[in-house]
């Protein structure tokens, strides 16, 4: 599914979109840390509706953060990402 459906979906079905919003998270922070004002921004949720996500995607597989630089705005700031195993 690409990317600008998988929105439009979250954003007009909110009551059952949660598992593609969670998807749209995690496909944007595999293989590349970003902040959350970053993600926030890819996706059009707010800061507050991205933290939970993050917490609930991490439930279930590992989401490093830490201190480092964003890829899409380059600070140096708390980011979020996951790692393929190889």
């Amino acid at each position: 599914m690409a990317l600008r459906s998988v929105i439009v979906t979250a954003r007009h079905r909110p009551e059952g979109a949660m598992p593609e919003r969670l998807g749209l998270v995690a496909a944007l922070i595999v293989d590349r840390p970003l902040c959350v004002p970053c993600i926030s921004e890819k996706t059009g949720f707010t800061a507050d509706e991205t933290e939970p996500f993050l917490a609930r995607i991490a439930t279930g597989i590992y989401v490093k953060s830490g201190t480092d630089r964003c890829r899409t705005c380059g600070r140096s700031t708390l980011v979020y990402s996951l790692f393929r195993k190889e």
